[in-house]
């Protein structure tokens, strides 16, 4: 598996009510296997989905997003982020941050994120990088391991409140 899985799927229309939209997903895992999983189900459930697993490749493509002035507004290839939070040497907390910082000084609103992890612990450290949200269902932490379905409704919810 190459650093960033692109395969494309079948287009599929936008449609509104229970079936799935089109939506566009970046997801990172330094997990491969998770990964490929990740990305093999969303896109079976429609979602049009980006897989990385080097989070320093990331952030190159959102400084190429960020740093293409010549469209305005800029405009954000994603609907949404999934990030794992425990990654080697830039965790995925880390890497938000970074994102969010190349987002400011573009002055544009980053997509939504949604954190995958499999440790209770990180909830703490999500909430102090989100210290205007006060209540748990404003921090968007899913736990691994994911049924596709039930990540599916989530994800499509945590798109649908940021639109």
């Amino acid at each position: 598996m190459t650093d960033r899985e692109n395969q494309e799927s079948p287009n599929k229309d936008n449609v509104t009510g229970d079936s799935i939209s089109k939506y566009r997903i970046m997801v990172v895992d330094d997990n491969k296997d998770i990964l490929r999983m990740l990305k093999m189900g969303l896109e079976g459930s429609g979602f049009s989905i980006d897989a990385y697993s080097d989070p320093f490749t990331v952030l190159s493509v959102f400084k190429t997003i960020y740093g293409n002035k010549t469209e305005t507004p800029i405009r954000m290839p994603y609907d949404l982020l999934l990030i794992d939070v425990k990654m080697p040497e830039l965790n995925g907390v880390e890497m938000t941050k970074e994102i969010k910082k190349l987002a400011a000084n573009a002055n544009v609103t980053p997509p939504p994120i949604c954190f995958i992890t499999a440790f209770d612990e990180y909830y703490e450290i999500l909430r102090d990088l989100f210290p205007n949200n006060k209540h748990d269902p404003d921090i968007c932490l899913i736990h691994k391991p994911i049924e596709i379905e039930n990540l599916t409704t989530r994800l499509k919810h945590e798109i649908a409140l940021h639109r």
